[in-house]
């Protein structure tokens, strides 16, 4: 097995960081093209939000939003205040200037007025979150923010948004923003991974499984069993990249080979 440890090791090489430890501790592997701009584009409203001026409570507000709707200038604190009711189009705008430096503001506050935007179907703010989340301290982080971050990325990742389905796998997991993963959502992404078929999160999963079967030693035999499960469907992959490296895992890990082989 320790000859599987170093193989894992180096195939992780070309990877993407490690994901979810509760997949557990695996890597998506960075091996084929990406899915393309239709799979990213994938949209979902999660929450119309604000809808109506009668919403706002605050005479000044309503008119900051009509004059925003208007095309007329708009103070970013109008366009924050405005985006915090519920407003996609002040959320979006908002993030445009949190990105141009414009406004001061935090990698938090980056990512969740950008799910608020991506909430109300502007999805060409989700890379923009997802970039931001991943700079986010899971300890610190506001609850009600991660709480909004998940309202939003699930559904977008069930839809058959990649980027969001990606983000899901690597935000869920033990000591990860989202928190130890449930057996729900695993069959969930296992079930994803199989529409998209090109073995990628499999491979992933094995690879991560393989590397607690190493440490665990004889006690690893279930995640060996496991992770070769996974690799007998990533071999199936129409990618070469993906088959060929399930493929020399599964000879690596062939039973009868040796534990310190």
């Amino acid at each position: 097995m320790r000859a599987v440890a170093i193989l894992v090791a180096a195939l992780a090489l070309p990877f993407a960081p490690a994901v979810a430890q509760d997949i557990p501790a695996s890597r998506i592997p960075n091996v084929i093209a990406p899915a393309g701009v239709e799979a990213e584009r994938v949209s979902v409203v999660v929450d119309p939000g604000l809808t109506s001026n009668k919403q706002l409570r605050s005479t000044a507000l309503r008119r900051a939003r009509k004059a925003m709707q208007a095309g007329e200038p708009v103070t970013a604190d109008q366009l924050r205040a405005l985006a915090e009711a519920g407003d996609g189009l002040a959320a979006q705008r908002y993030v445009r200037l949190l990105q141009a430096k414009t406004v001061k503001g935090t990698p938090s506050d980056l990512a969740y007025f950008s799910a608020i935007a991506v909430g109300t179907g502007r999805v060409w703010t989700l890379g923009a979150m997802i970039d931001a989340m991943h700079s986010l301290d899971p300890q610190t982080e506001p609850k009600a923010r991660i709480n909004k971050y998940i309202q939003v990325l699930y559904p977008h990742a069930w839809a058959g948004n990649r980027l969001a389905f990606e983000a899901v796998v690597d935000f869920n997991g033990e000591g990860r923003l989202f928190g130890p993963l449930s057996e729900r959502t695993r069959v969930r992404i296992l079930e994803e991974a199989q529409k998209q078929g090109d073995g990628r999160i499999e491979l992933g999963m094995a690879m991560g499984l393989l590397e607690r079967a190493a440490e665990a030693g004889a006690a690893g035999d279930q995640h060996l069993t496991d992770a070769r499960a996974l690799l007998q469907v990533a071999a199936q992959s129409n990618h070469l990249a993906v088959s060929t490296t399930a493929a020399n895992l599964l000879r690596h890990t062939a039973v009868g080979q040796g534990a310190d082989e």
